[in-house]
């Protein structure tokens, strides 16, 4: 790439680098772009002081694993005071200074050591750092990543209201981040709409989030073997939904609703539910009269997951509140060619089931077209393979790693 230096920090804040989401969503893909590329690629990691202490051993194998596909791994130590009563990745406004005293500082050090050229920032508050730095020095190029819209994400979550001060003050970050910015990575076009109603003259780039297709596969034997191990005849429909539920955008009750109307559904069906919020889901189901014996509530180690969903015929992803995502399971439904039922207030996951007709749409939840249900149904071995084709070219590793390194040479 010539004799300039061609470097690229991927830089994180307070995400635990032990985690899935930061596995599959950053180490596999940074490990495939740098096996591609002859790049010097840095993963900077600002974490949790006590996540570091609990956790040395493991930070030492992802930095021997990182350190063999010639990437470096920089984990930086954050004293987060009163985390018991602050959340610190939530970010409420009085937090914003000390996140770019931590920040700011360490990070403009490692640009100039390491002659960083491009900083791609994942999430919100790491850019008031990044935007500070590129200020003092115009070269350096800033992808903002942000994966999902921090303001309203936390006011959905009621961590802080929609009319707060945080709010207002993020939303306020949020342009300025976006402003200055050289590119701002948008997962779907429903993204790219969200972000112009804040800085209309947006530059973005549409990637979505990665699925490991060679992992995310049906498996026939893993199908037969655990139907029959959880009694599930081979014509029963099942209908899956994998992650985490709580009170928020992920809530139960619009399961509880869902699993409710299809009572009516005049096919053989029952619900696998692959969640670690076991107790969350049976709480709402008890207080809907929904038996067990309607639903599979089941909480897996990560990579059994794939082998679990062989179990299924269709993935659902629901939401009581509009939300603009397009969760990491859409894709792996797609990848396990699992047609997706989405509603409306999904706006990412109905942008994609629209776009590319590999599933169903519904409006009300309450009021569902059984025939619908039915119809897909009938083609569901057509829509499958749809999806699986639809995941391997647009969503699998090697596409998504071959858009940033697009993106990358494209700014150097």
């Amino acid at each position: 790439m010539g004799k300039k230096s061609n470097n690229i920090a991927y830089v994180v804040w307070l995400e635990n680098v032990n985690s899935v989401i930061i596995r599959t969503q950053v180490i596999d893909l940074i490990k495939k772009i740098k096996v591609k590329n002859n790049i010097k690629y840095y993963f900077i990691a600002f974490q949790n002081f006590r996540f570091l202490r609990f956790y040395n051993s493991e930070i030492g194998e992802i930095r021997n694993e990182l350190g063999k596909s010639g990437i470096h791994l920089i984990t930086i130590p954050c004293f987060t005071f009163f985390s018991r009563f602050i959340n610190w990745f939530s970010a409420q406004w009085f937090i914003i200074p000390l996140i770019f005293i931590f920040s700011f500082p360490v990070l403009l050090f490692l640009v100039l050591l390491k002659k960083i050229t491009i900083l791609h920032c994942r999430s919100y508050p790491i850019m008031i750092a990044a935007v500070a730095i590129k200020k003092i020095q115009n070269k350096i190029k800033i992808i903002f990543d942000p994966r999902s819209p921090f303001p309203e994400e936390n006011a959905t979550a009621n961590r802080w209201p929609g009319e707060s001060f945080s709010y207002k003050v993020w939303k306020r970050l949020e342009k300025i981040f976006l402003k200055y910015a050289d590119t701002t990575i948008t997962i779907t076009e429903t993204y790219a709409k969200h972000y112009k109603k804040n800085y209309p003259l947006l530059s973005y780039k549409n990637i979505p989030n990665n699925v490991d297709v060679e992992k995310f596969k049906p498996e026939g034997e893993a199908r037969n073997i655990i139907r029959k191990y959880l009694d599930i005849k081979p014509d029963t429909l099942i209908f899956t939904y994998e992650g985490s539920l709580g009170i928020h955008w992920n809530n139960p009750n619009i399961y509880a609703k869902f699993v409710i109307e299809l009572r009516k559904l005049n096919i053989d069906h029952n619900f696998l539910f692959l969640t670690p919020n076991n107790k969350i889901l049976k709480d709402i189901f008890d207080k809907y009269g929904i038996s067990t014996n309607e639903y599979y509530n089941i909480n897996l180690e990560y990579d059994l997951v794939p082998k679990y969903l062989s179990v299924a015929d269709f993935g659902i992803n629901l939401m009581e509140r509009k939300d603009i995502r397009l969760s990491i399971k859409t894709c792996e439904y797609l990848s396990m060619g699992l047609p997706i039922i989405t509603n409306k207030k999904v706006l990412g996951a109905k942008e994609i089931v629209k776009k590319y007709k590999v599933g169903l749409v519904v409006d009300n939840v309450e009021n569902i077209d059984l025939k619908e249900i039915e119809q897909l149904n009938n083609n569901r071995k057509n829509i499958s393979l749809k999806c699986q084709k639809l995941a391997i070219e647009v969503f699998s590793n090697d596409t998504i790693s071959d858009s940033y390194m697009e993106l990358y040479k494209s700014l150097f």
